[in-house]
């Protein structure tokens, strides 16, 4: 198989700087950041538990029914970036068994930690915002995310319209996204010729564990099947809204490039192309780094997927710093709103 390469250096100067000077920072980083890990994610998962027993005491009252699910809905983002998104890229915890237990978090979600990882490790990591080779931002034809992309008539509206659909992500996922990755074999640099049944299996009983835990259960509950129905939409819909402002808040702002590989060619160094691709926002806010997970590094993440987010804060200090002195520009937003207003920006001009 064919991939792209990235354009040669006879010395990628600053990136050997820079993980030099990382790596000092941290020292011997490894298993050192378990107990926080751990602590995080056992007080979230805890907050989602307690939640859910509330949720289910309160099916006599539709108001604080849906508050209760809307919240839970909010708290389903935390828990898939501060403890699954670590555990696929393998440094939840430096436990092995840790670490894989951590990733069954997407099965308590009704989703595919093991399809996750394919499309997230192999396809974005490896190739972030090159067009036919990162899935994420070759997921639909409703929206022009490239000048690469054939424009389409409703194009002319998704800046209108994106917020709508951005409401509807997760189910989007849980409903066709999932069964479609049973069906493709190909991840970006990853061919996988048969996917294990026994994960195929997981991520079926992981659905209707979902349906029952979500649907069922509060129906039999409550008698009532409106609220059974729209409390399931609600919390997707909350948990849509905060994932997709992270989302697009990384990758697709305005100044982030959408990179064409010619002839398999690719126009900048690995870690220019990090720079080009990527941007930062709410560094200086410890509480956006902790619901999100060190999201808002994201800089830091491409730069070092392999170490825990709970150091981001120091590496992207020292990235600052680098890019200064090689007069490189890195791209970090003030605030998620300011993030999320650029990416409305950039779909507004890629809509002529």
């Amino acid at each position: 198989m064919q991939i792209p390469k990235y354009k040669k250096a006879r010395t990628d100067d600053f990136f050997i700087d820079l993980k030099e000077e990382v790596l000092s920072a941290l020292g011997n980083y490894k298993g050192k950041s378990d107990a926080k890990m751990l602590a995080k994610g056992l007080l979230l998962l805890s907050l989602f538990l307690i939640l859910m027993t509330l949720l289910y005491f309160s099916v006599t009252n539709i108001l604080i029914y849906f508050s209760i699910i809307f919240i839970i809905g909010i708290i389903a983002v935390p828990l898939i970036l501060n403890i699954g998104h670590d555990a696929a890229h393998g440094v939840f915890s430096a436990n092995k068994k840790i670490n894989n237990i951590a990733g069954m978090i997407f099965y308590v979600l009704g989703t595919s930690g093991y399809f996750w990882a394919l499309r997230h490790n192999y396809s974005h990591h490896k190739f972030s915002n090159i067009k036919d080779w990162d899935m994420d931002i070759e997921q639909s034809k409703i929206i022009r995310l490239s000048p690469y992309q054939e424009i389409k008539k409703h194009h002319k509206y998704q800046h209108l319209y994106m917020p709508i659909a951005f409401s509807l992500y997760s189910l989007v996922w849980f409903f066709y996204r999932d069964f479609k990755d049973i069906f493709t074999y190909k991840f970006g640099l990853k061919e996988v010729f048969k996917h294990p049944s026994k994960e195929i299996i997981i991520l079926i009983i992981a659905k209707i564990m979902h349906i029952v835990l979500f649907i069922l259960l509060p129906y039999s509950l409550s008698g009532s099947w409106f609220l059974a129905i729209v409390g399931f939409f609600i919390f997707h819909i909350s948990t849509s809204i905060v994932t997709t402002f992270a989302l697009i808040s990384t990758h697709v702002g305005e100044d982030q490039k959408i990179v064409l590989s010619e002839k398999y060619k690719l126009p900048y160094t690995w870690s220019e192309h990090q720079l080009q691709t990527t941007a930062d926002f709410s560094t200086n806010k410890k509480r956006m780094f902790h619901f999100f997970g060190g999201f808002n590094h994201h800089v830091a993440h491409h730069f070092f997927p392999n170490i825990p987010h709970t150091y981001y804060p120091i590496i992207t200090t020292i990235i600052k710093k680098h890019a200064e002195m090689n007069n490189i520009e890195y791209n970090v937003y003030p605030s998620l709103y300011h993030s999320a207003i650029s990416h409305f920006k950039r779909l507004k001009k890629l809509s002529r």
